[in-house]
């Protein structure tokens, strides 16, 4: 997936995400955690952002590296919560000066910072991180091998390195399988998901060591079958208003995507997990 399609994904798609997922609120484009804590879509992606910060083990001590912020909610959580110092980058101009403002809105600006940046070839210095934090970014890599790399390279040695995404069961599907992974994946910006185990083999190769990964598939279901649920109707009428003129394809896809992500999981094509591993 080039550059230019995954900014045009999020640019395009902004709106849906304020519209049918707390955007304004929560400033979270994740699926959330949902557990015995949580009654709300609000309640479970500001409780996924806890769960992380617990298993990375954040402290105001930290230095964190935000691998694709969006528009700035969990580095925003991180240094309200936290208090610690926060580098955050995207892809996207927009998301960054929509998460400038909301960190100004939420009083914590001074101890984040957000740019432009690939996170597969940062201008940050060697070891100059303590925690780098990839929340449902890291599937856009075309070489997620690179971003490991990456990451391996700004960490302080006994730094931590978090990654909450998606991961294929297959290697490689065949068939109807085939096209209902590429029909999701396509229109949410996205070449490839990685496997677990092929993950957890480039963390191996750069020397990652205590490297932990939980499976929290059935966390994440309730917000995989909002999405799917919110997509049928949706479909119709983004139909309706790109043949008028005022949605793109590119908004039109987002939901058809919503659709096949849940349609995937059932299958057991996909699973959600958290990784973390510290460098050695």
């Amino acid at each position: 997936m080039i550059r230019e399609e995954i900014i045009q994904y999020y640019d395009k798609c902004e709106s849906d995400y304020r519209l049918l997922w707390d955007l304004d609120h929560s400033h979270a484009m994740h699926a959330g955690f949902w557990d015995e804590n949580t009654r709300t879509l609000r309640d479970a992606l500001r409780r996924e952002n806890e769960v992380l910060a617990e298993i990375a083990q954040i402290t105001a001590e930290d230095r964190v590296l935000d691998a694709g912020c969006g528009v700035g909610g969990s580095s925003i959580f991180l240094a309200k919560y936290y208090a610690c110092q926060v580098d955050a980058i995207t892809l996207s101009e927009k998301q960054v000066k929509t998460a400038t403002h909301k960190a100004e809105a939420a009083g914590v600006d001074s101890n984040v910072t957000f740019s432009v940046m690939d996170y597969t070839s940062t201008t940050f210095s060697d070891k100059s991180f303590d925690v780098v934090w990839g929340v449902e970014s890291i599937c856009h890599a075309q070489n997620k091998g690179a971003f490991i790399k990456e990451a391996a390279r700004v960490l302080k040695p006994g730094g931590r390195l978090i990654v909450a995404d998606g991961f294929a069961t297959h290697v490689n599907n065949k068939g109807k399988e085939h096209y209902l992974m590429q029909r999701w994946l396509r229109g949410w910006g996205v070449s490839a998901l990685e496997t677990v185990e092929s993950f957890e083999n480039e963390l191996i190769k750069e020397n990652f060591e205590e490297i932990t990964f939980r499976d929290i598939t059935q966390n994440v279901w309730p917000s995989a079958k909002r999405l799917y649920l919110y997509s049928l109707p949706a479909i119709v009428l983004s139909k309706m208003g790109e043949c008028a003129g005022f949605r793109t394809k590119a908004q039109t896809e987002n939901l058809q995507s919503a659709r096949c992500q849940y349609e995937a999981l059932k299958k057991k094509l996909w699973l959600y997990g958290i990784f973390c591993a510290v460098k050695r």
